[in-house]
């Protein structure tokens, strides 16, 4: 049964058993991405992942509760037309007032893996990333969904957009035409796009449960983008910025290739947690 991001319970249970995973697809540094896995069963344990993404409310309760150094920037919606003409979604010195419940971005891998370590002693019980294959049950359910609601298009009227790199023509589209409908938070050119705080999309719950896992931030995995690159791990989701193609659960992608994961940061990418119990 689905939750709600503010359910008194913050994380859903996927049970153990098969689910129908892949087929991979990657739209960006494919001379890194070794070859697509095939649609296929996998069987994995019961896991918890939590309900919604790391949120600022809870990303600062870790800052100051620890006194952990982050290097990464707060970042803040703007509204009227600063945000529709120069940049909507801009970094800001400050905690921006209002954004309690914005998943938290800017953030490394090893920023991520630090806040789970934290948990972990807060709710003494183990706390992580998921791995990709993780991710995908938790998001798809086990019938193989192109998105978490099912396999109809969240935006219908941009997937005529380029896969990747987007154009100008994707950043005019948008200031100019509203979403015939909009299931994910996807599509939006970098300068007039922002995420929405968590929960905000009815439609954009996964069959366990899960909030905001097509669209709105990339989500940190465990699993390496290739085997033999040990330093880059595959991000799921797609994001705010990103186009609409990469909102479908079966895209894989890796934030950089030249960037570490332990220290790259980004306005797109945030994380959710596991545990292997309760």
């Amino acid at each position: 049964m689905a939750q709600s991001a503010n359910s008194e319970n913050p994380f859903c249970h996927i049970p153990s058993g098969p689910f129908i995973y892949g087929p991979e697809a990657c739209y960006e540094r494919l001379e890194h991405c070794p070859p697509f896995q095939p649609r296929q069963t996998l069987d994995l344990p019961e896991f918890w992942i939590a309900t919604h993404p790391v949120t600022y409310r809870e990303w600062l309760t870790f800052l100051e509760t620890t006194g952990y150094r982050w290097d990464g920037q707060w970042y803040n919606v703007m509204r009227g037309w600063r945000g529709t003409f120069l940049r909507a979604y801009a970094p800001t010195d400050t905690y921006p007032v209002g954004h309690d419940e914005w998943p938290i971005v800017d953030v490394s891998q090893s920023d991520a893996l630090a806040y789970c370590d934290w948990l972990s002693q807060k709710l003494n019980r183990h706390c992580t990333l998921p791995t990709e294959q993780q991710w995908e049950k938790a998001a798809r359910g086990t019938d193989g969904r192109i998105y978490p609601w099912g396999d109809e298009r969240p935006r219908p009227e941009i997937h005529w957009q380029k896969k990747f790199p987007v154009g100008p023509e994707t950043y005019l589209y948008t200031l100019i035409t509203k979403p015939q409908r909009e299931w994910a938070r996807a599509g939006w050119y970098w300068r007039n796009g922002y995420p929405l705080s968590v929960g905000s999309l009815p439609q954009n719950v996964s069959p366990y449960g899960c909030v905001d896992m097509s669209g709105n931030i990339w989500e940190w995995t465990l699993s390496l983008y290739n085997p033999a690159l040990p330093d880059f791990h595959v991000v799921k989701g797609g994001s705010w910025g990103y186009s609409i193609h990469h909102a479908q659960l079966f895209v894989r992608s890796a934030c950089s290739v030249t960037i570490p994961s332990r220290v790259y940061r980004a306005q797109g990418t945030g994380f959710r947690v596991i545990t292997n119990q309760i």
